[in-house]
């Protein structure tokens, strides 16, 4: 975890605004990823954050507002340049089938987790790309599902192959879009504890989105909660998980009392 408070932020979304077809998605975000340290987005169902992180890897850009990874506007930079600021990371997508977490529907297990692994060090030998392979998809406990295909998996077990391959990629940042979906509380608890060690191995950046109060208490750093498309709160793990904002203390609760109703997912 890094301890320099001086240290400029990963990632940093400022009045960010995003409108689709006439709706407004993003209403002025502003958040900040500290460098080297976990940070969890939370927010109820539809709040903005697989919008936010779509900005961050540049898949989407801002109608107004600046996002800014290590330093450069990704909506400013040529397409090379962003394809160099992408080597950088290694991202966990959100989705359904036929493109559920990124993964190629058309490659095994093994090959999912390979592909990465043989774009980013094409010095490397079969040999030690089948190292990494397997020792990561060990880590999240799919060795032995190495040649199946990803149809034959879980929604759970896609994440987990998403995930082994994104830290397989050993990238300065990891962007792990609804973590918690599809995995039961048990190998999410494994699951945390995995990526806390990878994170602190790395000294890389990680930022989580999920639902779960269980993960965000065991993965955060810092956390922001995102809601209606703005960050209502934002900072060190411990004061907005023990914030008495009302809309935080419903969503860390689980309250069915407070400003979040069934109209709002």
């Amino acid at each position: 975890m890094s301890t320099d408070a001086a240290r400029p932020p990963a990632i940093e979304l400022q009045g960010v605004v995003k409108r689709f077809g006439g709706v407004e998605v993003l209403r002025g975000v502003d958040l900040e990823v500290p460098a080297g340290e976990i940070t969890v987005l939370l927010g109820p169902s539809g709040a903005g954050k697989t919008v936010t992180v779509s900005h961050v890897v540049g898949l989407i850009h801002p109608d107004r507002g600046v996002v800014r990874v290590e330093g450069e506007d990704v909506s400013r930079v040529t397409d090379a340049r962003l394809n160099e600021l992408r080597q950088r990371m290694a991202v966990v997508l959100q989705g359904t089938l036929p493109f559920t977490c990124g993964l190629f529907f058309s490659l095994t297990v093994y090959e999912n987790v390979a592909f990465g692994l043989r774009q980013r060090n094409r010095l490397w030998s079969e040999a030690r790309v089948n190292e990494a392979t397997m020792t990561h998809l060990e880590m999240v406990g799919l060795r032995d599902r190495a040649q199946s295909m990803p149809d034959e998996l879980s929604a759970g077990m896609c994440k987990r192959v998403a995930i082994a391959r994104a830290l397989a990629l050993d990238a300065r940042i990891v962007i792990v879009d609804d973590f918690d979906s599809g995995i039961d509380g048990v190998r999410l608890g494994l699951l945390c504890e995995m990526l806390a060690d990878a994170q602190q191995e790395a000294n890389a950046t990680f930022l989580v989105t999920t639902h779960s109060m269980s993960a965000a208490r065991r993965l955060a750093d810092h956390a922001a909660v995102i809601s209606d498309g703005a960050i209502v709160q934002a900072g060190p793990a411990d004061d907005v998980l023990g914030s008495e904002e009302p809309l935080v203390r419903q969503l860390v609760t689980g309250a069915t009392s407070g400003p979040i109703t069934l109209r709002d997912v």
